[in-house]
């Protein structure tokens, strides 16, 4: 009875591989990475120099990288990230 199993794996896993294959490519448009151009001010409020960031995901990520770009002197709700 084990063989039987055994016999059929092979065949049941060729059948769903190319489900997977196809599920886990990413579209060439999703990633490619898309130019933002972000400003901000300090926690002083003073304004900070524009800075141009390249985000593959979204404008969250964008604003994340801005933040890092500025090492952490900007306030982060004043992040304002515009696609160039």
């Amino acid at each position: 009875m084990n063989v039987k199993y055994l016999a059929a794996l092979p065949a049941a896993v060729m059948a769903v591989a190319p489900v997977f294959a196809v599920a886990g490519t990413p579209s060439a448009a999703a990633a490619a990475p898309r130019t933002y151009v972000c400003t901000a001010e300090t926690w002083g409020g003073d304004p900070l120099p524009a800075v141009t960031v390249e985000a593959r995901k979204n404008l969250r990520q964008a604003k994340g990288l801005a933040q890092t770009e500025w090492r952490g002197t900007a306030k982060y709700a004043t992040i304002e990230c515009k696609p160039s």
